[in-house]
């Protein structure tokens, strides 16, 4: 009779959970707002789930932060895994370019050998500043610089059924706008 009234008690929780739950996972798709953000409507933009290429694009120009994992070169800590969260931009709200761009010091211990090249300096800092505006101000003792991230796989872990395997090409093709 427990187990009964618990997995009622369960059910019940689910079903209240549920919309605040389903509220949090698209709120940030209905545009930005505030802090020179906009307010650009993405919700009208929301690929087909089918389409993985397509959802691959969208999160990656959606989101303002992301996380990037990689493996430690640190000393106590050396060959073990860790993720850091950065601030990313592919470029504008609904225009981005598919390419993550990041603005990072070397204080932090994810950044390794990520640079971007000469020629694609203004497009990375025109992408991250149009975003990030705040980091036109962060402190220059830092030493700040730009990078990219190069794309050679994408696993798309979205709904159910396990990860859907997007190309570059598949990725760079894909266009919401």
């Amino acid at each position: 009779m427990a187990g009964c009234a618990r997995g009622s008690a369960r059910a019940v929780l689910a079903f209240l959970l549920a919309p605040a739950l389903v509220a949090l996972l698209v709120a940030p798709a209905r545009g930005r707002g505030g802090r020179g953000h906009g307010d650009w409507g993405a919700a009208e933009l929301l690929p087909p789930r089918e389409n993985a290429a397509l959802v691959a694009r969208f999160v990656t120009n959606v989101c303002d932060w992301g996380a990037l994992a990689t493996i430690s070169t640190q000393e106590g800590v050396r060959g073990r895994p860790f993720a850091d969260v950065l601030s990313v931009s592919d470029g504008p709200p609904a225009k981005g370019s598919g390419v993550p761009y990041f603005y990072l010091s070397p204080m932090q211990q994810s950044v390794g050998n990520l640079k971007v090249s000469e020629a694609e300096m203004d497009v990375a800092k025109n992408s991250l500043f149009i975003r990030h505006p705040e980091m036109k101000t962060w402190p220059s003792s830092h030493n700040w610089f730009f990078a990219k991230l190069n794309i050679t796989n994408i696993w798309v872990l979205d709904y159910f059924g396990g990860p859907k395997i997007v190309t570059p090409e598949e990725y760079y093709n894909a266009t919401f706008q």
